[in-house]
């Protein structure tokens, strides 16, 4: 199931308000405590420098699949509308008012309400941020987040319980939470790493955040920055498409191994192939998105408070790592090449079939069938 948890334009998370409970103390982390994991950033970083890090948040790897699954719900929704009300005054105008046309007009009322909901889940990915940056003050011990109500949040690293924890159908995270003197929870936000379970990868994820924040020597900071392969750079520009195509198939990495090197957790195996057409609609989702929504910029005086050394040699942005990229053989390249082919068909074939069964469930009329069509210009048949 899609995530959705935090994703609330009024409120982070649904813990907010709630006492932190005791069972979270089982997967506590604690924060400035050294602990001996290895360090795995897992391609979430955005800037890097010896004053801050910047990450993306944790629907980030998830970002497109809200956009392709509404963009289907509301065309059959727009649609299954449209018919409902052209088969109401079909009837009206022969039979009359009767409680035929009072069912057809609660189901019109109904389509309609399933609409507007799917407009506003579509609000959480379209027209809004490219992402929501959360900011790790190393110097200051400040963290800074942007929730996806576009409001900034300043929490104090060293006071943060923090803990694994996940939700009903949604991934395990690592849950940073502001608890006042009566133990309930204020603020919550996660640091962008997602597992199926709480294990030692989020222990990982978050020994290299923790890494960062203790740092008190060049030492420390050079130990950190050599963790990290992949700088994602979309505080000043949107992602390139290069970049939606490898952040779409996120799902297909062996999560049990470093996600910084794609080149051995990047599986191109059975399942990868029979799940192209999905992630290939979450693409288009992705690309939809990247397009519509605009660069998030922290406020002036949190800038000045992330101030860097314009000689500063931690400065990943400036001097970025250059990882080798995997290298595809022809015959991986024609694979792929295949499997872009095959999906395209296999989504336009659905689109397709769903306009001929719009079309049959009309009460008059002999209309084409759009799937010959397509397979009739496909099997070239027009030659």
């Amino acid at each position: 199931m899609i995530d959705m948890i935090g994703r609330g334009k009024n409120k982070t998370y649904d813990t907010i308000g709630k006492v932190y409970e005791a069972n979270n103390l089982k997967y506590e982390l604690t924060p400035y405590q050294r602990y001996d994991y290895p360090l795995r950033p897992q391609r979430t970083v955005v800037q890097f420098n010896s004053t801050y890090m910047e990450l993306v948040d944790r629907w980030e790897s998830e970002r497109g699949e809200i956009t392709h699954i509404q963009n289907a719900a509301l065309l059959l929704g727009v649609a299954g509308f449209i018919l409902c009300t052209y088969i109401s005054f079909s009837i009206l105008i022969k039979e009359g008012f009767n409680w035929v046309i009072i069912a057809m007009l609660l189901l019109v009322m109904i389509w309609g309400a399933g609409v507007w909901f799917v407009i506003q889940l579509l609000s959480r990915e379209l027209f809004t941020y490219t992402y929501f940056p959360v900011r790790f003050n190393r110097k200051n011990g400040k963290v800074y987040v942007i929730g996806a109500n576009k409001q900034v949040e300043t929490y104090d690293w060293d006071k943060l319980k923090i803990h694994m924890q996940n939700d009903i159908n949604t991934p395990w995270d690592v849950r940073c939470c502001d608890v006042d003197d009566a133990g309930i929870v204020q603020r919550t936000f996660s640091l962008p790493f997602l597992h199926t379970s709480p294990n030692e990868f989020l222990k990982h994820h978050f020994a290299f955040v923790n890494a960062y924040m203790n740092s008190k020597t060049d030492k420390d900071i050079k130990q950190v920055a050599d963790s990290i392969r992949h700088v994602f750079p979309i505080h000043r520009r949107k992602e390139t498409l290069q970049e939606s195509i490898e952040r779409s198939r996120f799902e297909f990495y062996n999560r049990w191994e470093d996600m910084e090197y794609p080149e051995t957790s990047l599986k191109i195996d059975l399942h990868y192939i029979a799940a192209t057409p999905f992630w290939l609609l979450k693409l288009l989702g992705r690309r939809l998105a990247v397009f519509t929504c605009t660069t998030p910029h922290f406020p002036f005086e949190i800038e000045a408070e992330c101030d860097i050394d314009p000689k500063d040699k931690f400065d990943l942005n400036k001097n970025p790592p250059n990882p080798p990229r995997r290298k595809y053989s022809l015959l991986e390249k024609a694979g792929i090449g295949v499997l872009l082919i095959v999906g395209s068909i296999i989504g336009l074939s659905v689109f397709a079939l769903f306009i001929d069964i719009m079309g049959a469930a009309r009460p008059h009329g002999d209309y084409p069938s759009f799937f010959k069509m397509l397979w009739d210009i496909l099997l070239l048949k027009w030659l």
